[in-house]
């Protein structure tokens, strides 16, 4: 059977970074992969099956003992490649990881299992090969995410779930302030930021790694 939709955060960082929209565009593949590297890496801090160690400045991972493998397919497999390291591994490690390791490719997969995402093929007019690629099941659930982001900055509403805040700072992260905060009243973006702020240390630190691997990639043009 299919896992449960346990990973929302990662299905919205997917559906944010790689679809273009009414607002937004895509982000190129490197951004796209760190994007919803940091939110699968997010959703297992927040399930307390991973923890953001900080120590002689670097914010490592570790997987908790305390707690039982995930269940979920996605991030059991992030989880036990954390686990096979003889010594704990630093964030921006892990992110580097994930983008070079497909998680687009894996979480659309996974999204597929569920009914959200459709595989096709096609046949590249520059390799000449087959490929795959994954559009959205529903045209309104790919437009959602966004769309409930924005709304929620035009209304500043003091009611804010952590998810949300999570997304609305990796939003900015990965490049896409510009549509994020388009003709939206200019407190938005205040409000914005003292959200960020009330999140809890360990997913600042992430967003924090995610921004910096971003700049990174526009410094030095993606190499």
């Amino acid at each position: 059977m299919p896992d449960a939709p346990s990973t929302r955060l990662v299905y919205d960082a997917l559906l944010i970074t790689s679809l273009d929209d009414a607002y937004k565009p895509a982000t190129g593949p490197r951004v796209t992969g760190l994007g919803i590297g940091a939110a699968l890496l997010a959703e297992l801090v927040l399930s307390q099956h991973l923890v953001v160690w900080a120590t002689k400045g670097v914010d490592l991972l570790c997987f908790d003992e305390r707690f039982r493998p995930p269940q979920d397919s996605l991030a059991l497999w992030l989880v036990e490649h954390i686990r096979a390291e003889p010594t704990s591994l630093s964030v921006r490690d892990w992110l580097e990881f994930l983008s070079a390791a497909d998680v687009y490719t894996k979480t659309a997969e996974h999204m597929a299992m569920l009914g959200l995402m459709v595989r096709h093929e096609y046949r590249s007019r520059w390799t000449r090969r087959v490929e795959s690629g994954y559009e959205p099941s529903d045209a309104l659930f790919a437009n959602a995410v966004f769309s409930r982001l924005r709304r929620q900055l035009s209304l500043s509403e003091q009611q804010i779930s952590v998810q949300d805040v999570y997304l609305l700072g990796l939003t900015e992260a990965v490049g896409l302030s510009k549509p994020l905060y388009y003709q939206l009243p200019s407190g938005a973006r205040v409000y914005a930021g003292k959200q960020r702020q009330s999140l809890p240390a360990p997913l600042r630190a992430l967003l924090a790694h995610l921004a910096a691997a971003v700049a990174d990639i526009a410094i030095t043009g993606g190499r």
